[in-house]
């Protein structure tokens, strides 16, 4: 008897370390509707939506996107196609968040500048999400700027605690946006092959950089942690987002909300990093703590042929 209960125990024991080792994330999707030079029209733009969303429902992710106020509007009035496409979102199961009206960054404005900014995606957003039986809850910094000073860092907390909005922080940050530069400007070009060579370059970016906050993030906690990743909603990811969450779920990774990702006690951790620079929570809590250089060495760099294709 004693012997079938040891038994028991070291199985328990076994499957709760399966359990805590396994490895989670959160795909989060800023500047939505959608953020394209070349996909502007509304029969392009909902061309991009429903790649994206296939991806997801593919691979079973239940994403979380934030949207740019602006984008919802014209001249004053609003613009049917562009809630069209958030009914898309939602329809398929995603939460959506805000982003701002304007996409600006707190450091360059004031408080009260912000606070407006944020309130004019809210205006746009709380009544029509109500409607569709959603809630708005979440809020993404642009820039993931949090204050260059003392005084505007407190003052954001202050806006957003008083508006009742959750902070969606980032844990694997990365410049995907200078990809999706080269993948427009290679989609226009006479080269067939270099939006194909540039996908699959950058999946292997994006891999890399989760690699390294994986890595991070274990010498921070001393375990595995949920991450919560950012990228945009744009052609490059309307075109590689399936092989990329392919590539997470052959490493490991089991997909989850923000909301169940954010249940992790490792998001309560301190947080005093003050400057201009927006960047992972990775290392706004290893700033925090008083980490030094090592510890930020190895970010994955972006390669030279994809620079050159944004100039």
């Amino acid at each position: 008897m004693r012997l079938h209960r040891l038994l028991l125990l070291i199985i328990l024991q076994s499957l709760a370390k399966q359990v805590f080792a396994q490895k989670q994330i959160a795909i989060t999707i800023d500047d939505l509707p959608t953020v394209s030079r070349i996909m502007n029209t509304d029969a392009l733009r909902a061309e991009l939506t429903d790649q994206l969303l296939g991806h997801l429902k593919q691979h079973k992710v239940q994403a979380t996107g934030y949207v740019i106020g602006e984008k919802l509007v014209k001249d004053g009035k609003i613009i049917p196609a562009q809630y069209g496409l958030l009914r898309k979102w939602l329809k398929a199961g995603h939460s959506l968040g805000n982003h701002t009206f304007g996409h600006l960054g707190i450091n360059d404005i004031s408080a009260a500048a912000y606070e407006a900014d944020v309130l004019g995606a809210d205006t746009l957003l709380r009544g029509f999400l109500h409607r569709e039986g959603a809630e708005l809850k979440y809020f993404r910094h642009p820039y993931l700027h949090r204050g260059n000073t003392a005084e505007k860092r407190d003052s954001l907390e202050i806006i957003l605690a008083k508006h009742k909005y959750i902070q969606a922080p980032v844990t694997v940050d990365n410049d995907e946006y200078l990809f999706a530069a080269a993948f427009d400007k290679a989609m226009g070009s006479k080269n067939q092959s270099l939006p194909d060579s540039i996908s699959k370059t950058y999946v292997k970016y994006m891999m890399d950089y989760v690699h390294y906050y994986e890595s991070q993030a274990d010498s921070l906690f001393h375990r595995p942690i949920p991450h919560i990743l950012l990228i945009h909603a744009n052609l490059l990811n309307s075109k590689a987002l399936g092989l990329f969450l392919s590539r997470l779920k052959e490493d490991g990774y089991q997909f989850v909300t923000l909301q169940k990702a954010l249940e992790d006690p490792c998001y309560l951790t301190e947080d005093r990093y003050i400057g201009k620079r927006g960047i992972s929570w990775i290392h706004r809590w290893a700033i925090t703590k008083d980490k030094k250089g090592a510890f930020f060495k190895g970010e994955p760099a972006v390669p030279k042929f994809i620079s050159d294709l944004t100039q």
